[in-house]
């Protein structure tokens, strides 16, 4: 049970870090002032967003709800860390 608990800790922290980076990249591509990488980033997040059937929301309210599904998945990743 510990080792599942471990993984799925893992599997959320990894998860929190992916949407951390596409929700940079989103306020990165809105200023226009950031590093290429990270500007593509918030590109790759417009185009998943729009696949999803997401695109109505806007720039600002989509990095917004990225930053809330982070909390969400950092703080998940933290429940179920096993404890000693």
């Amino acid at each position: 049970m510990r080792v599942l608990g471990w993984l799925l800790c893992a599997l959320l922290f990894g998860l929190a870090l992916a949407l951390a980076l596409l929700s940079l990249g989103t306020f990165a591509s809105l200023a226009g002032t950031g590093p290429l990488w990270l500007r593509s980033l918030g590109g790759l997040e417009g185009a998943l967003a729009e696949q999803l059937g997401l695109e109505g929301l806007g720039g600002v309210g989509q990095a917004l709800s990225l930053m809330v599904l982070t909390s969400l998945c950092a703080a998940l990743a933290a429940f179920v860390k096993p404890r000693a």
